[in-house]
């Protein structure tokens, strides 16, 4: 039995469903219609009735009152990946001519938008790509990801918002397209997005925001998911989890190591170790001007670090005189610097982001790691899965090659010479015929060598501790003016933006246990840290500000390739030791300079220890090796522990950092971003289910309708043979739709009880 109002509910005018006694009755199935005038009060929650009238049969089509089903979708962790999937829900809702009913229930801990790029972070820590090719909005190169909602990318947001407007002082704020600006304000962004997309939500969507505290269960009960915070379970027919980057368990090698250092403080209370870096400004607190502190990795954390434990101190740079190169950079102490050690297994840090010259949609075209090249070893191989340190290794040599030498050729010579050698490159048809074309226009001291790449270090500068900083401060200058050419004019850079440019075959390669697993292991473990410290690295001004701190007696990055860190529980102190004996540094500081990207049994969120516990999620296993997240198929719905994937459930981002690959990077205008394409198609999937159940439900409805045609049909004929042998002052009352007329006010009495309900 469904009750419908005639006016002033809060859920609209005429026709507006407000209950549903039997909830297997399917909308617009009804055997018994009530119609009747009502009047609502907010303040008191009273419906009053009044002038009840009954129709045993109901001509639906002689009306136009349409019941829809209310979807319920439920987006757990709001930042970049979770605003992604929240775009595609808008947009295909928007372009929905059912106007489904949608209630959009969303889910973080913290503000929406942001994620771990939150909005107090200091304005030294920078993102590591420039502002141009950065968005958070589709454009007209995204394919299969749905309809298009544009928006402004990061660069033109920053123009929007400060380029017509001032610095406080009357002067307006100039934008660098291609400039490296704060996580901070790249926060603002992506907050300021996600208020951009609700106000493009459509009219037959509700959102529901819930940002108090963290999800902490998602349950499957009565056919929906049941997600529970706060102490309290909100229904959903779909899931996608967004929820990014998680903390991480200690391992038993850890916790052990924790209480060792613990037991050490009561001999020196200074000694400190610090596991998780972020947020930066809370793990190195308590480090004082008096502190030594080791640094575990030389990548992207270690640059936040430093910038923390320096500029952010009060620390300042200066240009240095005219004697010395351009962009060589003085660090002028605060006084409140603690000492700093860096160390890392290859011994070098980062190399640093060439200036782009490409603007926002250059990108290098691959002329040999292309898809078609992927599908065509895919159907070579018994199994469809590759090596790829033998078969994609070689065609990415050859893309690197081919940008390394007519980069050069145009520098050095002309474009045409450039373009004569690009053509019989590409016709060469084996190696050993390319590095012939190579000899015959390039000296040999001059080319490019990938034994080079991976390890610069030459046997001359492992002499001694001495011969290695002598060696790794000039390794670094000639970075940085390798950088200051930019990622056209300079070779060498040109050739490791291509690393860059085919990522996305790169995941195609890699995706979905793409690779044997002895190959992927060694991705992870070899080929990975090359691609960071070739391509992903910070901003060229970082790589002179360390200079600068080393310059300066700050910073120490003298230990050389192979070097370790240990606990002196004798000394309760750190030691780090070098790449030749007896050469080493005490610190009472240790510090694990990366993000940690925990697996599934790794995660500390209770969220995923239930998820793993019920098995409704699984680690993604290749053979014997967990690379880590849990397992996704390629419409990106979660597999439960059984192997089945739950359709009405999905995951996204860091979460399946393993069964994809490189889930972390921001989408690129104009580069058809993976980010967006996933989410389109999870997206695209739940509205293609949301279509095929409305349209099972009129088809039970136009049976229902049916059925009740026939039976009316035939109460018409039986009602007319009775009315004929009945005298009309013999005919049944009816009440309420009830035809015994005592039973008439326990009906009103119903009825009124389930409005209030």
């Amino acid at each position: 039995m469904v009750f419908c109002a005639g006016a002033n509910l809060r859920h609209g005018g005429f026709g507006a469903v407000v209950g549903r006694r039997q909830k297997k009755v399917p909308p617009l199935c009804w055997r018994n219609l009530y119609i009747f005038s009502c009047s609502y009060d907010s303040s008191s929650e009273i419906i009053s009735l009044g002038n009840t009238r009954c129709f045993r049969h109901w001509s639906l089509r002689s009306y136009s009152f349409k019941e829809a089903y209310m979807y319920k979708i439920a987006v757990i962790g709001l930042g970049p990946r979770g605003i992604s999937v929240f775009d595609r829900i808008i947009a295909y809702a928007r372009n929905d001519a059912s106007a489904t009913p949608i209630e959009l229930y969303l889910f973080d801990s913290k503000e929406f938008g942001p994620g771990c790029h939150t909005t107090d972070q200091a304005d030294h820590l920078l993102v590591n790509t420039v502002a141009c090719q950065m968005t958070q909005f589709s454009d007209d190169t995204v394919r299969g990801a749905g309809p298009l909602l544009y928006g402004p990318s990061f660069s033109d947001w920053l123009i929007s918002k400060n380029g017509s407007g001032t610095n406080g002082v009357g002067a307006k704020v100039e934008i660098d397209r291609n400039g490296y600006y704060s996580r901070a304000l790249f926060g603002d962004y992506l907050r300021w997005g996600f208020e951009y997309l609700k106000k493009l939500a459509p009219p037959h969507m509700t959102i529901f925001l819930h940002n108090y505290a963290g999800v902490d269960d998602l349950s499957w009960q009565g056919n929906r998911w049941h997600v529970s915070y706060d102490g309290c379970a909100y229904p959903a027919d779909f899931v996608y989890l967004t929820t990014g980057h998680a903390r991480k368990v200690f391992s038993d090698a850890e916790r052990a190591l924790v209480q060792k250092v613990e037991a050490a403080r009561t001999r020196n209370p200074r000694l400190q170790l610090v596991l998780e870096p972020y947020p930066i400004r809370n793990a190195v607190s308590s480090v004082t001007a008096g502190d030594t502190m080791a640094i575990e990795g030389m990548g992207l954390t270690t640059f936040d670090l430093i910038s923390q434990l320096t500029a952010g101190r009060g620390g300042r740079y200066e240009p240095c005189g005219k004697m010395e190169p351009a962009g060589r950079l003085r660090y002028r102490p605060s006084g409140q610097e603690p000492k700093i050690l860096l160390y890392s297994r290859s011994g070098l840090p980062l190399t640093a982001r060439a200036v782009n010259q490409k603007g926002v949609f250059g990108q290098y075209k691959p002329k040999y790691l292309t898809f078609a090249k992927l599908d065509a070893l895919r159907a070579e191989s018994d199994g469809g899965q590759i090596d790829f340190q033998k078969q994609i290794i070689p065609l990415l040599w050859c893309d690197m090659q081919f940008a390394f030498y007519f980069a050069y050729l145009h520098t050095q010579r002309d474009k045409m010479t450039a373009l004569m050698f690009s053509n019989e490159f590409m016709a060469c048809e084996n190696a050993v015929a390319r590095q012939a074309l190579i000899d015959q226009h390039i000296d040999r001291r001059e080319q490019l060598s990938w034994d080079k790449l991976v390890d610069p270090v030459p046997p001359l500068a492992l002499k001694s501790r001495r011969q290695f900083d002598d060696w790794l401060r000039s390794f670094m200058w000639r970075d940085f003016e390798h950088a200051k050419l930019g990622n056209l004019d300079s070779p060498l850079k040109s050739a490791c933006d291509v690393l860059r440019d085919v990522r996305d075959v790169v995941r195609g390669a890699i995706d979905f246990g793409g690779l044997y697993e002895h190959s992927h292991r060694w991705v992870l473990s070899e080929f990975l840290p090359i691609m960071n410290r070739l391509a992903v690295g910070p901003p060229k001004e970082r790589i002179a500000q360390l200079l600068a701190l080393m310059d300066a007696g700050v910073v120490r990055a003298d230990f050389g390739p192979g070097a370790y860190c240990e606990l002196d529980e004798s000394g309760a102190s750190f030691t780090v030791h070098s790449q030749w004996a007896g050469e080493m540094a005490s610190a009472n500081v240790l510090v694990r300079g990366r993000a940690s990207l925990p697996g599934p049994l790794e995660d500390k969120s209770p969220l995923m220890r239930k998820l793993v516990q019920r098995g409704i999620v699984r680690p993604f296993m290749n053979g014997q090796f967990h690379p880590g997240g849990i397992t996704v198929d390629r419409n990106m719905n979660v597999v439960a522990q059984d192997g089945a994937a739950q359709t009405t459930l999905w995951a996204l981002g860091t979460l399946v950092e393993g069964c994809k690959f490189y889930t972390f990077v921001l989408p690129r205008p104009g580069a058809n971003s993976t980010t967006m394409v996933d989410a389109g198609r999870a997206v695209g999937n739940m509205m293609s289910a949301i279509a095929a159940r409305n349209a099972a439900r009129a088809a039970d409805v136009a049976a229902d309708a049916a059925a009740d045609a026939a039976a009316a049909a035939a109460a018409a004929v039986d009602a007319g043979t009775a009315e004929a042998q009945q005298a009309p002052n013999e005919r049944a009352a009816f009440y309420c739709g009830v035809d015994d007329a005592p039973a008439a006010p326990l009906a009103r009495a119903q009825l009124t009880a389930d409005f209030q309900h």
